[in-house]
């Protein structure tokens, strides 16, 4: 049976909640990828993914119109959403974890049930790695997860 850490990613990209969230729209575009835990310490406080930034800028119309006429746009392209920090556009509460040794399978359930895109491994208090969506994907896609029967002729 195929377990969490062994799809995982093991470089989790993490934020503080102080940080600028020009800083993490830039860091996620860098490393093609949709979202990321928030970080005080050890302890996940929250996750920030492309969604949650869309709903803060569609929350917030002022923050578009700084942007001015489009002669300007590309000299201000982040001047509406600089003084912002992550904490403001981040998902609170607390995020869907996973220990690695559990099953695939069960990684894909919790996304399932709770329609998201990504569960944090956590090993003894730690985040340790993330699996996503597109990784059990990747697993099923080259036959590393699934239920296999054998069948043998009768002799």
């Amino acid at each position: 049976m195929i377990r969490v850490r062994d799809i995982m990613t093991r470089d989790v990209v993490a934020f503080a909640p102080e940080t600028p969230l020009v800083e993490a729209i830039e860091t996620l575009a860098e490393r093609h990828i949709s979202g990321a835990p928030v970080m005080r310490g050890d302890a996940i406080v929250g996750i920030l993914t492309s969604s949650d930034i869309l709903e803060f800028v569609a929350a917030n119309p002022t923050a578009l119109a700084e942007f001015g006429d489009e002669a300007n746009l590309p000299d201000t392209r982040w001047s509406a959403l600089s003084g912002h920090l992550v904490s403001e556009a981040m998902s609170g509460g607390p995020p869907s974890t996973i220990p690695p040794d559990a099953p695939v399978q069960a990684a894909a359930a919790m996304m399932r049930e709770a329609g998201i895109h990504r569960v944090f491994v956590v090993d003894r208090e730690e985040v340790v790695g993330v699996v996503t969506s597109l990784d059990v994907t990747r697993a099923l896609a080259d036959r590393r997860v699934g239920n296999r029967t054998y069948v043998f002729p009768n002799q």
